[in-house]
C-alpha cells in the first residue's frame, strides 16, 4: 500500500513542460478569435472580458503545469475547453480557423490526460530539460498558429490579430530567453546560434518597410531556431551511445517520414526564391510549398501554371524533386552509403530490400544500382521517341528536347506534371506520344521486384514464379482493360465524339493508364460522365504496385482484399492465389491499409466541405486524387484558399509516404504467442 501511495505520488510530481509551452503561447488565442475582422485591440463587451477571462485561465494553467500542484491539470482543461466555447465566434465567419484551433486543442487534451508518457518528465529530470522542452513546446506552437493563421488569411487585414498573435511570440522569446538566463554558459555553441537568429531578427526590422507582417515573419527565425537547437536530453553523449540521426537511419518509418519531409521543405524554400519564378511573377510561400509537395510526392496538382508561372531554373528544381520522389530517397542513400565506404543499420538494409530486393539481402545494392540503371536508360529512352515528335509539333531542337525529358522523367515517375498549362490535350491526336507517355506510366507503376522478375521470366527460367508477381501482373492487366473499356464505351458519344476511330481508342486507352497514378490527361476531365469519374476515383484508389513510383493503396492489396472476399463466399478457411497460400497477416495488413486509406480519405473530404466552398463532387475528386498521389483535377484545387491547400498538401504526403510506412511498420510487428483464447463466432453483415 505504501509502495503504491509513492507511485502515485511521483506520478503526480510529474511536470508537463510540452503542455505548459503550449498554453503559455496559446493564451493569447481568445483574444485573436474575439478580433478576427475588427480593428480594435479590445472592446468593453461581455465576450471581450470573457476572452481576457479564458487568457488568464490558459496562462495559469500553464504556471501550475510547471508546479506540483495536484489539481494542474484540472486548471489546465478548463482554460482548454473555454477556450473552445469561443469558436462559437469564428464558425461562421471562419470556419478554417475554428477547425485549425478545434486540432490543436484536442491535441493539447490529448497530451495533458493521456497519462505518463514522453510529453512528461519524472521528478528525476533536470531544470535544464524542463526549460529547454518548455521553450521548444512554445516555438513550435507560435510557427504552428502563424502557419493557420496565415493560410486561413487572418493576418492578411487584422492588425488586432497580429496584434494578439505577436503577443504570443513575445511569449515565445521569454521561454527561450530563460533557458538562455539560466544555461548559456553550458550550452554556448546553442545559446550563440539562438542569439545570433535574434540578431538577425533585428537588423531586418531595422531595414524593413515597416509593415507588421513582414516582421512577424522575420521574427519566426528566433523559434524556428530554438526548435533545432535546444538540447533534449540531460547529458552530453556519452561514449558509445548512438549519434542523434541513427534514431532516424536506423528505423525505415522515420526514415521515410524524415528524408521526404526534408525534400519538401528543401523544395519549398527553392521554389519561394525569385530565380524559380518567372518575370513578372511573384510565388507564395504556401504556393511554393505545395508545389514542392506534389512534386516530391509525384500527383502533379498544381496551384501555379508550371510552363507559365515558373522560370527554366524553377522547371528544373521541380524536375529534380519529382525524380527524387519517384526513386525514393533510400535508394539514393543506400547507393550512396555504398559508394562511400558506409554501412546501414539491419533494419534500413530490410526496409530498401523490401523494396528493391524483396528476400534476398544479399543482392541489395546490386538490385539498388541495376534500378538506378534501369531508370536512367528508360527514361533516356522515352525521352528521345518523344524528341522528334515535339520537333514536328513546332518546338525548337532544345525546347523539344527539354519537353521531353521533362516528359519522359515525370512520366516514368507518375508525377503528372507537363510543360503544357493543359497537360496533354495538345497531343490527343498524336498516337505516338500517347503511348511512349503510357508505356513510361506502366513501367515506373510496376514494382522493381516484377521489373527485374520480368527478364528471366521472358528468357524461361526454370525458377518458380512468385505469387507477387503473377498477381501483380494480372492485378495491372485486369484494371487497364476495364478503364479502357468503361472510358471508351461511355464517353463515346462525349469528351470523346469530337475524335476519329483511333484517336477515341488512343485516347481511352491512355486515360485508362493515367489512372494509374500519373495524373496526365488528353481530355477535358470536366466534360466527362458522372459514371466515368466515379469509375477514376476507383481506379485512383487502388493506384499502383508496391515499391513503384505509383501511389494508391496498391494492386496487391486490392487482390488480397478481393481473393478474401472470394474465399468467404465459398467458405474457405484460408485465401488462395497461383497454388500459394496467403498468411493470415497479409490479410490483416491489406484490410488495414484500406481501412487506413478510407478513413483518411473521408476525414480529408469533410475537412474540405467544412472549410471550403466547393461542389462535394469535385471536392471528393480533389481528395481522392491528392491521397492516391495521381493530380487529376475538375478544377478544384484553383478554388482552395490556404487552409484548403494545406489539406491537399497533407493528402498529398500521407498518400506518399503513407502505405508504405504503415506497411513497414506492420510487417515489423509480430507479436505471436502460445496462448490461445476460446473463439466465438460474432454475426457480421
Amino acid at each position: 500500500m505504501v509502495k503504491q501511495v509513492e507511485v502515485l505520488s511521483s506520478v503526480d510530481r510529474r511536470r508537463f513542460p510540452t503542455v505548459s509551452g503550449v498554453l503559455f503561447v496559446l493564451s493569447s488565442l481568445p483574444l485573436i478569435l474575439v478580433s478576427v475582422d475588427t480593428d480594435s485591440l479590445f472592446k468593453p463587451t461581455l465576450l471581450d472580458v470573457a476572452a481576457v477571462g479564458v487568457a488568464i485561465l490558459l496562462a495559469l494553467g500553464a504556471i501550475w503545469l510547471s508546479t506540483r500542484l495536484r489539481l494542474r491539470r484540472v486548471a489546465a482543461t478548463l482554460g482548454i475547453l473555454s477556450l473552445v466555447s469561443l469558436l462559437a465566434v469564428t464558425v461562421p465567419a471562419r470556419p478554417s480557423t475554428a477547425l485549425a484551433v478545434l486540432l490543436i486543442t484536442t491535441l493539447a487534451l490529448f497530451s495533458l490526460w493521456k497519462g505518463p508518457g514522453r510529453l512528461m518528465l519524472s521528478p528525476r529530470s533536470s531544470p535544464m530539460l524542463e526549460l529547454a522542452t518548455r521553450a521548444r513546446a512554445g516555438a513550435l506552437t507560435i510557427i504552428g498558429l502563424w502557419v493557420v493563421l496565415s493560410m486561413a488569411g487572418v493576418l492578411q487585414d487584422d492588425r488586432a490579430a497580429l496584434f494578439w498573435l505577436t503577443m504570443s511570440l513575445a511569449v515565445s522569446f521569454i521561454l527561450t530567453g530563460l533557458w538562455l538566463f539560466e544555461f548559456a554558459q553550458r550550452y554556448r555553441w546553442r545559446s550563440a546560434a539562438i542569439l545570433l537568429a535574434f540578431l538577425l531578427f533585428l537588423g531586418s526590422l531595422l531595414g524593413g518597410n515597416g509593415e507588421l507582417a513582414g516582421d512577424f515573419a522575420s521574427a519566426l527565425v528566433v523559434p524556428f531556431t530554438a526548435c533545432l537547437i535546444l538540447p533534449w536530453s540531460d547529458r552530453f553523449r556519452p561514449a558509445g551511445l548512438l549519434q542523434w540521426w541513427e534514431p532516424v537511419l536506423g528505423h525505415p518509418e522515420r526514415l521515410l517520414v524524415a528524408t521526404f519531409l526534408g525534400l519538401c521543405l528543401i523544395g519549398g524554400i527553392l521554389l519561394a526564391l525569385p530565380f524559380a519564378a518567372a518575370p513578372g511573377v511573384g510565388v507564395s510561400l504556401v504556393d511554393a510549398a505545395f508545389t514542392a509537395v506534389s512534386a516530391v510526392c509525384v500527383t502533379g496538382l498544381v496551384v501555379l501554371d508550371t510552363a507559365k508561372d515558373f522560370s527554366t531554373g524553377g522547371q528544373v528544381v521541380i524536375i529534380i524533386l519529382i525524380q527524387l520522389g519517384g526513386l525514393g530517397i533510400m535508394t539514393f542513400s543506400t547507393i550512396a552509403l555504398q559508394l562511400f565506404g558506409g554501412r546501414i543499420s539491419l533494419r534500413h538494409e530490410g526496409a530498401v530490400a523490401r523494396l528493391v530486393s524483396p528476400g534476398d539481402r544479399r543482392r541489395i545494392f546490386s538490385s539498388a544500382r541495376t534500378l538506378l540503371l534501369f531508370t536512367l536508360v528508360v527514361e533516356s529512352v522515352g525521352a528521345l521517341l518523344l524528341l522528334a515528335r515535339f520537333v514536328m509539333h513546332g518546338d525548337s531542337l532544345s525546347r523539344a528536347a527539354w519537353r521531353a525529358g521533362f516528359t519522359s522523367i515525370s512520366a516514368f515517375c507518375n508525377a503528372g506534371f507537363a510543360l503544357q498549362s493543359n497537360s496533354l490535350i495538345p497531343y490527343n491526336q498524336d498516337p505516338w506520344i500517347l503511348n511512349v507517355v503510357g508505356i513510361l506510366i506502366i513501367l515506373g507503376g510496376l514494382s522493381p521486384a516484377v521489373v527485374f522478375a520480368l527478364p528471366r521470366f521472358l528468357r524461361g527460367r526454370v525458377e518458380p514464379i512468385p505469387a507477387q508477381f503473377k498477381i501483380v501482373l494480372v492485378a495491372t492487366s485486369l484494371l487497364l482493360v476495364l478503364g479502357f473499356v468503361v472510358i471508351l464505351m461511355v464517353e463515346w458519344t462525349n469528351s470523346l465524339s469530337a475524335m476519329s476511330f483511333w484517336d477515341k481508342i488512343h485516347n481511352a486507352w491512355f486515360q485508362s493508364v493515367t489512372l494509374r497514378t500519373a495524373g496526365f490527361n488528353s481530355v477535358d476531365l470536366v466534360g466527362l460522365r458522372p459514371v466515368t469519374l466515379t469509375l477514376m476515383m476507383l481506379l485512383m484508389f487502388i493506384g499502383g504496385s508496391p515499391g513503384g513510383t505509383a501511389g494508391g493503396i496498391k494492386t496487391t492489396t486490392a487482390s488480397i482484399l478481393l481473393l478474401s472476399v472470394v474465399a468467404a463466399v465459398r467458405g474457405h478457411s484460408t485465401v488462395r492465389a497461383f497454388g500459394r497460400t496467403i498468411p493470415h497477416r497479409t490479410v490483416y495488413r491489406a484490410a488495414a491499409i484500406t481501412t487506413v486509406g478510407t478513413a483518411a480519405g473521408l476525414l480529408a473530404f469533410s475537412l474540405m466541405q467544412i472549410t471550403q466552398v466547393i461542389p462535394s463532387d469535385v471536392g471528393l475528386f480533389e481528395v481522392v486524387s491528392a491521397l492516391g498521389t495521381v493530380g487529376l483535377s475538375l478544377g478544384g484545387t484553383a478554388m482552395l484558399d490556404g487552409i484548403g491547400k494545406g489539406i491537399i498538401i497533407t493528402c498529398m504526403y500521407a498518400g506518399r509516404i503513407g502505405p508504405l510506412t504503415l506497411f513497414v511498420f506492420l510487417s515489423q510487428r509480430r507479436h505471436e504467442t502460445v496462448w490461445k483464447r476460446p473463439e466465438e463466432e460474432i454475426d457480421v453483415g
